[in-house]
């Protein structure tokens, strides 16, 4: 069956592929096969086929003893038994959110229900033949709560993996399928809580450019939600020295809403973490491979944390004496806990929460 042309390949236009012709070969609601007549730029016409998919859902669940939950499938299509993580196709469910579709399927193939569920980010699975798109979600605190409820053509067995076990099996090729393997690799850091040497350099003037620019992008994301933006933390006070990440403190009408933005977060490379400790709080980060980048804190318009901090920075704004000695705690702090991030946050309360404190105090006294 021919279909009528349409726009749905605007910037293969812009390059010159002109689509003069299209049709499906095939149609059910997990996939349609198309074929469609192109002109390239130099004038060859070619026939191009490929799969159009509605998407599918990997989910990571990791338990809070520190497993990863993974089943061995056999799958008729390679005639082979292979290690991977629950996954289900969006396109028998299309009233069903991405997220909701991700619960069931861990539900169904693992009998596992989780206590949070977040997106990592998304890929696609095989971009020179398909437009299939795999989101990517990790189920913490996952545990086995009742009875898997498997298709007549699955055949699967559950299995509860440790995580640098099953790290190694991704990396050495015995977790076979793709998705599963780049999914696990993809939240190896988090996983595993690898914490690389900390490292405290001198004030970087591009600091404040960097926070403008991501400022910038957040901007659009959090649109008409977006009350107020700020430079917070050790790089958004001139001449101290600081870990070179930057902290952004967005301020919001309504925080409950900040988590419909998961989406939108994770497209511009961010990693969305809930409270992450603190009550109120969304927290997202954004890493360039190794190396974190920024770390924005979302606050509703009237939490207190606000003013803690930005009432911190602005008092070491007006006393170059006190930030210089903040700088050099946190110099000394990163030679005794080079490898220990938690004892080198715990080292510099004491100095914040003093400093907090006369800080307070001046401003009451204005």
């Amino acid at each position: 069956m021919t279909y009528p042309l349409n726009d749905d390949k605007p910037l293969g236009e812009s390059l010159g592929w002109q689509r003069i012709a299209t049709s499906r070969l095939y149609q059910s609601h997990w996939h349609n096969l198309r074929q469609d007549q192109v002109v390239l730029p130099a004038g060859q016409e070619i026939t191009f086929t490929y799969q159009e998919h509605p998407g599918f859902v990997t989910v990571l669940p990791v338990t809070d003893d520190g497993q990863i939950i993974l089943l061995r499938s056999y799958r008729y299509a390679v005639d082979d038994w292979c290690w991977e993580l629950p996954a289900g196709g969006l396109g028998d469910k299309p009233d069903v959110s991405t997220e909701e579709v991700a619960r069931q399927e861990l539900a169904e193939e693992t009998g596992a229900v989780c206590r949070s569920l977040n997106m990592i980010g998304w890929f696609y699975a095989m971009n020179g033949t398909s437009d299939a798109r795999c989101t990517v979600f990790i189920a913490q605190g996952a545990h086995i709560n009742g009875a898997t409820d498997l298709e007549a053509t699955e055949l699967s067995e559950v299995h509860l993996v440790p995580v640098a076990q099953a790290m190694q099996m991704a990396r050495d090729g015995r977790i076979s399928d793709g998705d599963s393997a780049l999914a696990l690799l993809r939240c190896e850091p988090m996983l595993l809580g690898k914490q690389h040497n900390l490292e405290v350099v001198a004030y970087d003037p591009t600091w404040p450019l960097l926070f403008e620019a991501e400022a910038a992008r957040l901007a659009v994301i959090f649109g008409e939600q977006l009350a107020a933006i700020h430079h917070m933390g050790s790089t958004s006070v001139p001449g101290i020295w600081a870990k070179p990440v930057i902290d952004i403190m967005p301020v919001v009408y309504d925080i409950e809403a900040v988590d419909n933005l998961n989406d939108l977060m994770s497209a511009l490379g961010y990693i969305p973490k809930g409270e992450y400790g603190i009550a109120g709080r969304r927290f997202f980060n954004l890493c360039d491979g190794e190396r974190r980048m920024f770390n924005v804190h979302v606050y509703q318009v009237d939490n207190p944390e606000i003013a803690n901090h930005l009432d911190f920075v602005e008092y070491l704004r007006a006393h170059p004496d006190e930030a210089a000695a903040y700088g050099a705690l946190k110099r000394d702090l990163v030679l005794r806990y080079a490898d220990k991030i938690d004892s080198y946050t715990d080292g510099k309360t004491d100095f914040i929460v003093a400093t907090r404190d006369i800080a307070q105090q001046e401003k009451e006294a204005r």
